[in-house]
């Protein structure tokens, strides 16, 4: 279902007719996570009838709520293990970037509204210019307070080369190691970054087997378990966006770039926070899931734009600067989330921004780590971009430069070094 846009300036969701839903009553299968995650788990349906949604086609069922919050523990979307990862909705794959998103590695999902004039706003507040952020010699571990103390862990990344767990325990051990390491403050935020790359790949490689999830998440240490838990919720709410039961047959139109640095990025997010009140972390994982920190730039000539994935036409009516440039991109961002009611109700903010209650739950699983710990950002921050394709998971690193979509099989044939075993 298309969701129509809504009038400037009101904070009001789109008028639907609700659906009757039935009531459920359910134990939190994650209570260390604490009230709002099992009270979000209680109260989805309510949720669901109180702002009319009844999904997009016939996928957002009452019946399967549960599954897509990720909170089961035994009940996984089986699309996670077999299926391509696509966007919220189908279309995303060719009119937005030219190609299939990708799949079950859950490494790059860039989701988008329905119909994107449904970001309102106007551009009294919103971001402007495109002034240098931060200080480029400053200690990034500077502007992030370290969470609770956690046992030590080692800063010797494993080599990209390096087999991955063939176990649940070891991949439990190596998972808990990777997620110390990232919060470390002793660990540079440049290893902590690696370490997030290593630990995207170790829960690609949980996706991959998914009889292991049970006895992995309980030998996780227990001082990052519940950072753990939360990423996986996340991966099974984005998993639970998938259109497609094919792998892409082509690469997608889209260049591949470094991030900015850590603390540049980190500055606009609290910049945007103090400008907007919406909290840094929420900007910092819709960052993560768009564009993986900006690393992916479409180059579509029709769709979305820039780190928080703008159409023009939305940005035209609620912010002013480039929705190319990182800054304006996260403060246009925070804006269009402010003037949708954020004050009021966070998550039907975040609903806007993409009708999509699994992105929801996604958005708040990682941002609710990154509030655990700040330092739990470097971890993010060095996630990858990874594609699954119909001649295998290919790795699109820095350099990547596609202007049209192409087979995959063709493009592969040209570079080997892509693929991943």
């Amino acid at each position: 279902m298309v969701l129509g846009p809504r009038p400037p300036g009101s904070h009001r969701p789109p008028t639907l007719t609700p659906t009757p839903t039935p009531t459920h009553s359910t134990v939190c299968t994650y209570p260390r996570l604490g009230t709002w995650f099992c009270t979000r788990f209680a109260d989805f349906g309510s949720n669901q009838a109180r702002w009319g949604v009844t999904g997009r086609g016939s996928d957002h069922r009452l019946t399967h709520a549960f599954t897509w919050l990720g909170l089961t523990r035994t009940t996984l979307p089986i699309a996670v293990a077999t299926l391509g990862l696509a966007s919220a909705c189908s279309s995303l794959a060719t009119d937005r970037l030219g190609a299939e998103v990708p799949p079950s590695e859950l490494v790059v999902t860039a989701p988008e509204p329905s119909d994107p004039t449904s970001r309102p706003g106007s551009s009294e507040t919103a971001a402007n210019g495109s002034a240098s952020i931060g200080d480029e010699s400053s200690d990034p571990a500077s502007s992030l307070v370290p969470g609770p103390s956690l046992e030590p862990a080692s800063s010797a990344v494993p080599a990209p080369s390096d087999p991955l767990p063939g176990s649940s325990d070891e991949l439990a051990a190596e998972l808990t190691q990777a997620e110390r390491a990232i919060r470390d403050p002793a660990v540079d935020t440049e290893t902590a970054g690696a370490w997030g790359g290593r630990s995207q790949r170790l829960y690609s490689v949980l996706t991959d087997h998914p009889e292991w999830v049970d006895a992995t998440l309980a030998s996780i240490g227990d001082d990052v378990r519940d950072d753990v838990e939360l990423d996986w919720v996340a991966r099974q709410n984005l998993a639970a966006l998938v259109t497609s039961a094919s792998p892409a047959t082509h690469v997608p139109a889209w260049r591949i770039k470094q991030p900015r640095r850590v603390e540049e990025l980190l500055a606009a997010y609290h910049e945007a926070e103090a400008t907007t009140g919406i909290p840094w972390s929420i900007l910092a994982a819709i960052n993560l899931i768009e564009t993986r920190m900006g690393r992916i730039e479409g180059l579509s000539t029709a769709g979305a734009l820039g780190p928080m994935q703008f159409l023009p036409s939305t940005w035209a009516t609620c912010c002013v600067g480039d929705p190319t440039v990182d800054r304006d991109a996260i403060f246009g961002a925070a804006e269009y989330l402010r003037q949708s009611g954020a004050a009021a109700d966070l998550d039907r903010a975040i609903f806007a921004y993409n009708h999509s209650l699994r992105y929801v739950n996604a958005v708040r699983a990682y941002a609710t780590v990154m509030d655990h710990n700040a330092l739990a950002y470097r971890g993010f921050h060095g996630y990858e971009v990874y594609f699954r394709s119909a001649a295998g998971l290919l790795h699109l690193a820095p350099g990547y430069e596609q202007p049209v979509a192409i087979d995959a099989f063709t493009w592969l044939a040209a570079h080997p070094e892509a693929l991943v075993d």
